[in-house]
């Protein structure tokens, strides 16, 4: 379940970088305006232009509040010549992108029914669930919350370590178990 979620979001990612959703834009400079093509503004945009829009004004009126760019800035990326060609190679893009999106979407909610299985069986922990240290969203980050049964589980919040977010706090645990006791120092769990 978890090498089919990391090759669905691989191939989503790949996707969306390079011969995906970005390159049938041609003339067109989303890329440029717009950090992430499939975040809020760049899928409204898409979708829109999928849709038939071509106004430049409309499509940069959908620029979500956190977007950094100014709907200026995308009204400017957003002049061009809409080919049909190039509107359907991006409706094939979106459509893959959706189909792959949906396949993570099913293993996390795989992930989350497992996990709460696991959980099932061990006691809540004594002591609150301190405050997250990364609130920074993750790429690939599953889409539900494991902090709470990933601490039932685990018994500690693996997410107060440096670096490690909700997903990745999840890795160690589906490889080894809650067991670590197999590995007498940290040096021998990380060599092996």
């Amino acid at each position: 379940m978890d090498e089919s979620r990391i090759f669905f979001c691989d191939v989503r990612e790949r996707l969306k970088a390079s011969s995906g959703l970005i390159s049938h834009w041609r003339n067109l400079q989303l890329h440029h305006v717009v950090t992430d093509v499939t975040g809020a503004t760049g899928m409204r945009i898409i979708c829109a232009t999928v849709a038939g829009e071509r106004d430049p004004g409309v499509l940069a009126a959908m620029r979500d509040r956190n977007c950094r760019s100014s709907v200026e800035t995308i009204r400017a990326a957003m002049v061009g010549n809409y080919l049909p060609e190039h509107v359907f190679a991006l409706q094939q893009a979106l459509a893959l992108y959706d189909f792959y999106q949906a396949r993570v979407d099913e293993c996390d909610a795989q992930i989350e029914r497992t996990l709460a299985m696991l959980a099932a069986d061990r006691p809540v922990p004594q002591e609150p669930l301190t405050k997250a240290r990364n609130r920074a969203q993750q790429p690939n980050a599953l889409s539900f919350d494991v902090r709470d049964l990933m601490y039932q589980l685990a018994g500690a919040d693996l997410t107060q370590i440096h670096r490690i977010g909700s997903y990745l706090a999840v890795r160690p645990v589906a490889e080894c178990g809650t067991d670590l006791s197999r590995w007498p120092t940290a040096k021998h769990f990380t060599s092996g």
